[in-house]
């Protein structure tokens, strides 16, 4: 312990009776997000070698009625279980299935089972993820909390670097099964450290444990009527709604432009570029995170802060319209996904502060969920009617007109 001790002192602020459930929380968070991104590039990417990338919005409209039954039925099953054996249980079934997983696919690949990794990697980020935060939520009181998580939430952006980095450089040689077994592996590890910290700790409430991510809020009715009285509000819901549009049409441009440099049908191929941009994502997200996001904010302000996004999804969508290079579509991906999950999230969290404390807590969840998820419906339709055959038949390069009309508008409302 005193090891571990003087080893973590000179990082973050720790106790030497804190340090060894710190370091197996960091653990767990690297452990964690490794096995999840080993999954996102390769059930992207089998997916659009077995289906095609212009289905995909296809995809993203069934899944979210899917999984809010499948997510209805292992809350329901899983809540039956004691509460201190719900992470265990549940990352074991995960470990199940991508075992099973791997044996299917050496069989072969087809619509349902691609179709099946594609909705079981959407709902690993909740299960898994969710599931960590909310246990080390349980474990640590608000001061803790202070100290400790930006250090823990640093596994998790060296686990989202070490699985892109991963996948990109082995899966030519390790295959896309065996990446299924690794992550497999990772899993459990995460469930061995689970255990670890639960017997360690004491006084467990294990809040929320058991709710498989699901959100809570207002009814859409009370949400529509808050909505309604607040101007400050619509702006809000309006401005993410249009970053999670604008997002939509940048991740379907990026995976028909893969699948037209990588060749249809090449999985390997496919997963690697894929892999290759979450690897850039994560290296220049986590850069501008510690390095940028608090500078922007102090000395540009925050109307600067929330414009850099749309501001950057418009020249790459020229970028992309003008060349029409994998280049382009990449640079495009980098960018928004780096800038959306570091300056314009906390960006837009600070938004939200002139409201009133119980208008905040009641509407927030509602325009983080269903502002979103009604969007991205709305984008992923009309990305159907722009290219395919019976609609426009639009190139992935012409879909950046699209991109610059909407930035005119996000703009406008930032």
């Amino acid at each position: 312990m005193a090891i571990v001790h003087r080893v973590l002192s000179p990082v973050v602020q720790v106790r030497q009776e804190e340090s060894i459930t710190l370091l197996l929380m960091f653990l767990y968070s690297f452990l964690a997000m490794t096995a999840y991104t080993i999954i996102k590039p390769l059930a992207t990417g089998t997916f659009i070698a077995v289906v095609g990338a212009e289905n995909l919005p296809i995809m993203v409209l069934v899944a979210g009625p899917v999984i809010a039954v499948i997510m209805q039925v292992y809350t329901a099953g899983i809540s039956r279980l004691p509460q201190r054996w719900v992470i265990q249980v549940t990352q074991l079934g995960v470990v199940a299935l991508l075992i099973g997983f791997s044996v299917i696919f050496r069989v072969g690949q087809g619509l349902i089972s691609v179709s099946a990794i594609y909705l079981f990697r959407l709902i690993l980020g909740v299960l898994l993820l969710s599931q960590f935060w909310t246990l080390a939520n349980d474990i640590y009181d608000p001061r803790q909390a202070k100290r400790f998580f930006g250090f823990i939430g640093g596994g998790s952006a060296l686990g989202g670097l070490t699985a892109s980095f991963l996948v990109q450089q082995t899966i030519e040689t390790i295959g896309f099964n065996n990446l299924l077994l690794v992550s497999a592996a990772l899993v459990t590890g995460c469930m061995a450290i689970a255990t670890i910290v639960v017997n360690r700790t004491q006084n467990l409430t294990f809040n929320e444990i058991t709710s498989g991510g699901k959100e809570t809020g207002v009814r859409g009715t009370e949400a529509l009527r808050m909505l309604r009285e607040s101007k400050h509000l619509q702006v809000i819901a309006i401005v993410i709604g249009l970053a999670s549009m604008g997002a939509a049409l940048v991740e379907t441009q990026l995976n028909l432009a893969v699948e037209e440099f990588a060749g249809a049908g090449e999985t390997g191929g496919i997963a690697t570029l894929l892999a290759t941009v979450q690897l850039y994502t994560s290296l220049a997200g986590f850069v501008i995170q510690v390095l940028l996001t608090s500078a922007i904010h102090r000395r540009l302000g925050i109307g600067v802060a929330l414009l850099l996004l749309p501001i950057s999804l418009g020249g790459t969508a020229v970028a992309v319209l003008i060349s029409g290079g994998l280049w382009s579509a990449m640079l495009a991906r980098v960018f928004d996904a780096s800038l959306r999950y570091s300056v314009d999230k906390t960006t837009r969290e600070i938004l939200f502060m002139p409201l009133p404390s119980e208008l905040k807590y009641q509407a927030k969840p509602f325009v983080d969920v269903t502002v979103v998820r009604g969007s991205q419906s709305v984008v992923n339709l009309l990305i159907l009617l722009l290219i395919k055959d019976w609609g426009f038949g639009l190139s992935w390069p012409q879909l950046s007109v699209v991109s610059v009309v909407l930035v005119m508008l996000w703009a406008y409302m930032s």
